[in-house]
């Protein structure tokens, strides 16, 4: 008997957001996580939770982002089959699931992998944020060919029954791949290196007006895609679309095929939905506690079948449309946790709006009212808050009754096309044609609400600005880009946690700044190459702390001379070193420019010592990089020379932070990098290899890391953004989205109440800053998950509050 779909069970067991799942079995799935964990669950017939743990795999550094069932008998190395992965740490990993053991790992990507599959050859292929898609031969472990495939992140894979595959990207688009390049369906997997090509796709779907981030097989028909335009979409592989699933509130980051015919989404809005093929409705919406950020259907001979939703709130749930196997206990469970979250959203909404009330205390109510039927707004001693009238014949305060607010779900909603939104315009195009329907719903982005709605009425999109003010000018600035910050006139980065080698120091940055005609005529109607000359753009939105300025750039420029001696002496240096050494550190503590020899000895030491005795010199180099003009302008030495110091200050300081790099080259070398953005000629040296310094920097990522050296990551970024639109940007945008993965993995692993707030905050300030100077960066933050981090560090207050409401806005 089926029914509504119905919790079978909860599988507990990761600590953190399951992020994908793969179907691996009638009765087997995996799911992987941001715990770093991957995990096996297998039905276990007369057990309450219905799946249970078979096997768990550990072995990826960072978040789990994605993961595919591999059959048997596809993979020689692993004849009863077992999934592959891709995680944040650029790896992908093949795993035994009987072991729980990787049994290859494959490296190759420069940033994030975001999307695995498998070929029928055998082959394995990966996309990353990196833009490019690899295919791997699990019998030599080598890449056999690079596509340079999308112009943006790939997210999404999918290997078609006929060989080859599909990819959607960040860049709105799902391109089909032939095999070709690697071996038709009917070969096995054969030696060979990476061809890094620039290929041609064999098609290219275009329809989704935001990032693609789901692909899946629709049998019969063709494949299924979602989108961050919150629809998925039913296509033919001829590029037709045939049907628009519309309904989700948030972006639709996944969607699968059902055993029964029907189609299944997962959303940020935190539901899944079922919807029906023939016509596209929405026949079942599953409420979560949190976002579901992927979904899988079994395979089933029957008409009914199960589904999986992995959701941010750690748990994989299955759920069921067989009464048998619907689990009252779990179902009773989750609607609980419900209802105690709407209680918790409604009560919040209402002390946000009681705290916006103009309110006095009681003590107000001992004067009389100035007329009959003034009123007062009163905080009581309870808590609560209640209006009074004073009554002018009994010459007394009378409680009317307690101020409750708007209960935000009370509010009338209007319906369109099966969903609610506050706001459905009557838009009339020409005389006599029937008028378009533009929705809106306050916290939406009104640019996403101006192109669908252009894009769903085949109108031309450089009417975008025009839709956007009429939003704007009908729903006001403040319900159109809610939540914006103001502007202030300070310098974010001043205060504690300067490096002092050995102690305590100051903290020097630059000085502080400010950051800082109607198309629609009549009675709304709008008119396609009518525009009035009045129209005018909103105001911009203002934040407090983005973007970073270069004059904002933050630098260590104090440093214990007599400390840093000691060490180099320590470390056998020669005394006629020491002697070169003891100059250079005095012209660092404010004394004569030194002569070119002892430049000439501190260039060589950076070249030939040892890497584990770096750190000291390092420690140096950051003193002086920021004289590199007064001594570079001095009598003593020649442009020559001083040059040839900063380039081996920067290709010692790259030598140095590579892994595995002891914490005292870490240290150093990030704020020598930080120091080298003070004068315009290191800058440009140090940008020349500014890749390998990052990547190194990157150690300070993870938990284990000391705060000073997080600091000096963050602040390195924080320097990086500044210049990120200056004149001299070319090599800073080669290294954007190599920038902007380490500040979203400083900030994801940052430990709780580790007092990293000087380096979060410097890590939101700089990114962004990266996402208002790029539109591809700014896609790329919005793929690493950036908008959900600054969310939750919103509630946090104070300045790291205030620039995550700035990275929120610099994301719209």
């Amino acid at each position: 008997m089926t029914s509504p779909y119905a919790l079978r069970a909860s599988c507990r067991g990761h600590e953190d957001d399951v992020r994908g799942v793969a179907i691996c079995a009638p009765d087997v799935f995996a799911t992987c996580s941001r715990d770093k964990t991957v995990r096996v669950w297998a039905e276990a017939i007369g057990e309450d939770d219905g799946f249970v743990t078979r096997a768990v795999c550990v072995g990826h550094t960072s978040f789990v982002t994605t993961v595919a069932s591999i059959p048997p008998n596809v993979l020689q190395s692993l004849p009863d089959g077992g999934l592959v992965t891709g995680g944040r740490d650029k790896r992908v990993l093949v795993w035994n699931t009987h072991t729980g053991l990787a049994v290859h790992d494959f490296i190759g990507h420069a940033l994030d992998v975001t999307a695995v599959a498998v070929l029928a050859t055998g082959h394995i292929v990966s996309g990353a944020m990196d833009k490019t898609i690899k295919v791997w031969c699990a019998v030599t472990q080598k890449c056999v060919t690079t596509i340079d495939a999308h112009e943006s992140s790939v997210l999404a894979l999918l290997p078609l029954p006929g060989g080859g595959f599909l990819s959607g990207s960040a860049d709105r688009t799902i391109k089909k791949w032939t095999d070709q390049w690697w071996g038709g369906p009917d070969q096995k997997p054969t030696a060979g290196t990476d061809s890094s090509r620039n290929q041609s796709p064999a098609a290219t779907y275009r329809g989704h007006v935001d990032t693609v981030r789901g692909l899946a097989l629709a049998p019969g028909v063709g494949f299924l895609s979602a989108s961050h335009d919150c629809t998925a979409r039913l296509w033919t592989f001829g590029g037709e679309t045939v049907l628009v699933f519309a309904g989700h509130a948030a972006l639709v980051y996944a969607v699968a095929a059902m055993a029964n015919g029907k189609v299944l989404t997962g959303s940020e809005d935190n539901t899944c939905k079922i919807w029906t093929v023939g016509d596209g409705v929405c026949q079942q919406t599953i409420p979560h506690p949190g976002c579901v950020w992927s979904v899988g259907a079994f395979i089933s001979e029957h008409s009914c079948s199960d589904i999986v939703t992995c959701c941010a709130d750690g748990i994989a749930r299955v759920w069921s449309d067989v009464v048998t196997k619907q689990n009252g206990n779990a179902q009773a469970e989750l609607d609980e946790t419900l209802l105690k979250q709407a209680t918790a959203k409604r009560e919040a909404a209402l002390a946000d709006q009681q705290s916006k009330i103009k309110t006095e205390p009681p003590s107000a109510l001992l004067t009389p009212g100035a007329s009959d039927g003034a009123t007062k707004v009163i905080k009581e001693d309870a808590g609560g808050v209640a209006a009074y009238a004073w009554s002018a014949a009994a010459q007394s305060w009378e409680r009317l009754g307690e101020v409750t607010g708007v209960d935000p779900d009370s509010v009338s909603k209007k319906q369109y096309q099966g969903q609610e939104y506050d706001y459905v315009f009557d838009v009339d195009i020409t005389d006599g044609a029937p008028a378009l329907k533009l929705p809106f719903n306050v916290g939406d982005n009104p640019y996403t609400a101006a192109e669908l709605f252009l894009e769903n009425n085949q109108l031309d999109p450089g009417y975008r600005e025009q839709v956007v003010n009429f939003i704007v000018q009908n729903v006001g600035e403040q319900n159109a880009f809610s939540g914006s910050g103001a502007c202030v006139s300070a310098d974010p980065f001043t205060g504690a946690g300067a490096y002092v080698p050995g102690g305590n120091g100051s903290l020097n940055s630059g000085p502080s700044a400010a950051t800082g005609g109607d198309p629609f005529t009549g009675s709304g109607a709008y008119v396609p190459g009518s525009v009035s000359a009045a129209t005018t753009k909103p105001e911009t939105t203002k934040m407090k702390f983005i973007p970073v300025l270069p004059t904002q750039c933050v630098f260590f420029e104090t440093a214990k001379f007599e400390g840093m001696l000691a060490k180099l002496a320590e470390l056998g240096c020669s005394a006629s070193e020491m002697t070169a050494f003891t100059v250079l550190a005095t012209f660092a503590n404010g004394g004569e420019a030194p002569d070119t020899g002892s430049v000439q000895v501190l260039t060589k030491a950076l070249v030939e010592k040892p890497t584990e005795s770096l750190f000291p010199l390092l420690d140096l180099s950051k003193a002086l990089v920021v004289l590199i003009d007064r001594l570079a302008g001095s009598s003593t030495c020649g442009g020559d020379t001083v040059n040839e110091l900063v380039t081996a200050m920067m290709h010692a300081c790259a030598r140095a932070s590579q892994p595995p790099a002891s914490p005292g080259n870490l240290l150093t070398a990030g704020r020598l990098f930080c120091n080298a953005f003070k004068c315009a000629g290191s800058r440009k040296i140090f940008l020349l290899n500014a890749s390998a310094i990052l990547d190194g920097l990157c150690a300070a990522t993870l938990s284990d890391a000391k705060p000073a050296s997080r600091l000096a990551l963050s602040t390195s970024l924080l320097n990086v953004s500044a210049f990120a639109k200056s004149d001299d940007c070319l090599p800073i945008n080669d290294v954007a989205a190599q920038a902007v993965s380490a500040g979203v993995e400083l900030l994801l692993t940052s430990p709780p109440g580790s007092g990293d707030d000087d380096a979060k905050f410097r890590a939101l300030c700089a990114l962004g800053t990266f996402a208002v100077a790029s539109s591809d960066t700014k896609a790329l933050l919005v793929d690493l998950g950036l908008g959900d981090i600054a969310e939750g560090m919103e509630g946090l207050g104070g300045k790291i509050g205030d620039a995550a409401g700035d990275v929120k806005t610099a994301l719209m």
